[in-house]
């Protein structure tokens, strides 16, 4: 006889038929209706996706592999991303901390947050054309995957990823007790400890909600930069050119890695909220 509960063990079944039973289902309709439908080009069978994700390493259209314009993606992101948290936390901090500084620049930050990312990418191109990260510091070519990493384009994915986490962090510093900074202050705490022992414990949890929704909206806006104008490479711009060549088992191949590394990422950031604040006691 089980030791579990019956509404656990109910969701333990039904948690894994979601992941198993409901997206074979999916498939095999799928592999049905394409083979009634006999249009690979508009509607391709789940065997030939399955044939382009089983060969990641297969050269389209001299654009290099889906793997290559995968890691060439998630470069562009990472950077990006790593930009925006530096920024994001630190200004977060300090607004939340000063009110003078909040009171100067919350007014831009409520004046620039509604802007999608995507608005940005015309100035991006326009300031900083089609220079790549070595052009920034006097090198022509590197001759390696440096060369595609356009400013452009890790401007608009900071631009992407700053905001969440800025307003997120302040929120967090703003909500820290004042009784907690009160007896810093007591014991003797100097603005360095203070800032280390109790704004960024306490904030914490509404920081690493901010890192999340930010990262998640920088590969989203990567996606959508690589489909614009002046790009090529990387898993978005594959994906257009593919569906301008009519190759929709790629195209349908690249949204799947699209879709697995958005929710990858999502997991990871995830687990890193459940590792950092188990001290708050709740669900993240």
């Amino acid at each position: 006889m089980s030791s579990e509960p019956p509404r656990t063990e109910a969701k333990h079944w039904s948690s894994i038929l979601g992941w198993t039973a409901v997206p074979l289902a999916l498939l095999v309709l799928w592999q049905i209706a394409a083979v009634k439908v006999n249009q690979p080009w508009l509607f391709p069978p789940v065997t030939a996706v399955l044939d382009q994700l089983a060969h990641p390493l297969r050269d389209h259209y001299a654009s290099g592999s889906l793997l290559s314009n995968t890691a060439i993606s998630l470069l562009r992101v990472l950077l990006g991303f790593a930009l925006a948290a530096v920024v994001g936390v630190v200004l977060g901090v300090a607004m939340g901390s000063a009110r003078i500084l909040r009171n100067m620049i919350e007014p831009i930050v409520e004046l620039l947050r509604p802007l999608c990312p995507i608005a940005w990418l015309p100035f991006a191109i326009a300031v900083f054309k089609l220079k790549t990260l070595p052009q920034l510091f006097g090198v022509r070519y590197t001759h390696g995957v440096l060369d595609e990493i356009q400013l452009g384009m890790i401007f608009v994915i900071f631009v992407g990823g700053l905001f969440p986490v800025l307003t997120n962090t302040l929120d967090g510093v703003r909500t820290v007790r004042r009784n907690y900074l009160l007896l810093a202050r007591t014991l003797g705490a100097s603005p360095r400890q203070a800032f280390l022992h109790v704004y960024l414990p306490a904030a914490m949890p509404m920081i690493l909600t901010g890192l999340r929704q930010g990262l998640g909206l920088c590969w989203f806006v990567i996606i959508a930069a690589e489909m614009m104008t002046g790009s090529d490479s990387g898993i978005g711009y594959l994906l257009i050119y593919a569906s301008d060549n009519a190759a929709m088992d790629i195209v349908i191949a690249a949204m799947f890695i699209i879709g697995a590394i958005g929710a990858l990422l999502n997991a990871l950031m995830r687990a890193i909220m459940q590792r950092f604040v188990q001290w708050k006691g709740k669900e993240v």
